[in-house]
């Protein structure tokens, strides 16, 4: 099981996004495998892709739909906000978004160890991070 971070599923979705040509090989060699992203993971990247991307209303409603497909595995993550929130604080001083914490959370829950991203607040998490293949 591997486990699809926001900004890896938007540099695969968006081409002019900084690492789509890296998100599109590394999708190349994983896309057989247990693909997995949360309810939050979908909120995330369509929050991002329609306010700070801007990206157009078809192309929005386009990777909604890939997003909810049976290209990955969702799983619902509401019930482990306060676990999140534990672990948000856990790791203070270092300022971890929530998202990331919950991403990890549900990740230990699940018993996936590795994470797709380009993110480097998963960095000496007890995660292995594919950033590139």
């Amino acid at each position: 099981m591997i486990f699809l971070d926001a900004n890896f599923l938007m540099s695969l979705f968006i081409k002019t996004e900084k690492h789509h040509d890296i998100a599109t090989k590394i999708y190349e060699k994983i896309k057989d495998q247990r693909l997995i992203i949360s309810n939050s993971i979908i909120l995330e990247v369509m929050t991002v892709l329609n306010i700070k991307i801007k990206v157009s209303p078809r192309k929005l409603k386009e990777i909604y739909i890939n997003l909810n497909s049976d290209l990955f595995e969702i799983f619902e993550d509401l019930e482990l906000y306060d676990d999140a929130m534990e672990r948000q604080i856990s790791y203070h001083p270092q300022r971890l978004p929530f998202f990331d914490c919950l991403y990890i959370e549900l990740m230990e829950q699940l018993g996936i160890e590795k994470i797709v991203t380009f993110d480097k607040h998963f960095d000496n998490k007890k995660i292995k991070v594919i950033r590139n293949y």
